[in-house]
């Protein structure tokens, strides 16, 4: 196969990859849905590259003298190692190096109201109230909460959710410590937990690296995981 075709099926291989990783789904465990439409057209974009003529796969190609070298080639096994080992969304392996230190509001807007007898709230709004509303909203509420079982120093678990702003590569781990829930959770299950927060003294606002808020747990769901996988950070494209 002459050089052209090589780089022109390399570039359809690319391509088809990303709008595979789209079309399933499987593209929210690396970039957050507002990137979506930009992976599928990129991908678009260098599938009609790989194909069209002159030189692509779909054009009569050079005359057959100029080969490409057959290292070339190893540039297909990450394609295909992507295409047959999907790699999963980050989970508790990645959780320790990725730890979110969310900042304080100067105020913070009323609770949503329960549903089923506890409020739903995000990881992310449950950590910042509990460790920077001098209010102290939460006290007394009982929450709803997603993340997945990560084991904990000393026994028990944290519950972990991932929050990004663009992709996989800038996460940031939410963590709640558990408390209360006697049943040996596996790692990286994802449980929706109810229960209320452990009211302790509000983090100073220069504290870089305040300790995980508690959640005393009054009932836990084994569920499946949930998609998208992570939470996002405030944007214009959400």
């Amino acid at each position: 196969m002459t050089a052209e075709r090589t780089r022109s099926l390399l570039l359809a291989v690319l391509g088809a990859t990303a709008v595979l990783l789209v079309w399933t789904g499987t593209a929210l465990n690396y970039v957050r849905p507002a990137l979506q439409p930009f992976l599928l057209t990129g991908g678009l974009v260098l599938v009609a590259l790989g194909l069209a003529p002159p030189s692509g796969l779909l054009g009569r190609g050079a005359d057959g003298h100029a080969h490409q070298p057959r290292v070339g080639w190893l540039l297909l096994v990450p394609v295909l190692v992507l295409l047959l080992v999907q790699p999963a969304a980050l989970g508790s392996y990645a959780a320790a190096a990725r730890v979110a230190t969310p900042g304080g509001e100067s105020a913070y807007p009323p609770l949503a109201a329960p549903v089923r007898g506890a409020v739903p709230m995000t990881m992310a709004e449950f950590v910042t109230r509990a460790l920077r509303d001098h209010d102290r909203s939460l006290e007394g509420v009982t929450v709803r909460l997603v993340g997945f079982a990560s084991p904990a120093t000393g026994g028990g678990y944290q519950l972990i959710r991932f929050v990004i702003f663009c992709c996989a590569a800038d996460a940031e781990a939410l963590r709640v410590d558990v408390r209360g829930d006697r049943v040996q959770r596996a790692p990286d299950q994802w449980l929706e937990v109810e229960g209320t927060w452990i009211t302790r003294p509000v983090a100073g606002d220069r504290d870089p690296d305040p300790p995980p808020p508690g959640l005393v747990a009054v009932a836990v769901r084994p569920i499946p995981p949930p998609r998208p996988p992570y939470e996002y950070t405030l944007t214009s494209g959400g």
